[in-house]
C-alpha cells in the first residue's frame, strides 16, 4: 500500500510541475492533455527504473525518449493549432522541470 502511495504522490507532483511549467501556453485542454502524456509514459518510467536501476545514462536515455514520446502525442493532440518545433520544446520544457526537480529532491 505504502508502495502506491508514493507512486500516486510522485505522479501527483509531476504532473503539476509540467502543467506549472506549461501554463503560460494557454492551450486548450492543457491539464487533461498533461496529465494523458504523462500517464502514457511515467509509470512505465517508474517500472524500469526500479527494474533495471537509476545509472544515469539509462535515465537519461530513458528520458530522451519520453521526450520524443510525450512529442508525438502533443503532435497528436495540437498539431493543427501548434507548429511540431513548438511541441517538441513544450515536450523538452515539461521533461526538463520535473527531473530537474526530481534531481534537486535526490540532493
Amino acid at each position: 500500500m505504502s508502495d502506491l502511495l508514493y507512486f500516486a504522490a510522485w505522479e501527483w507532483i509531476n504532473i503539476a510541475l509540467e502543467y506549472t511549467a506549461t501554463a503560460w501556453t494557454r492551450l486548450p485542454y492543457l491539464l487533461p492533455v498533461v496529465i494523458g502524456v504523462n500517464l502514457a509514459t511515467h509509470p512505465l518510467f517508474v517500472f524500469l527504473l526500479e527494474h533495471y536501476g537509476r545509472a544515469l545514462p539509462f535515465v537519461l536515455a530513458c528520458e530522451g525518449v519520453i521526450v520524443l514520446v510525450e512529442w508525438v502525442l502533443l503532435i497528436a493532440v495540437y498539431g493543427r493549432q501548434k507548429r511540431p518545433g513548438f511541441l517538441a520544446c513544450l515536450s523538452l520544457l515539461m521533461n526538463g522541470a520535473s527531473y530537474g526537480t526530481g534531481v534537486l529532491l535526490s540532493l
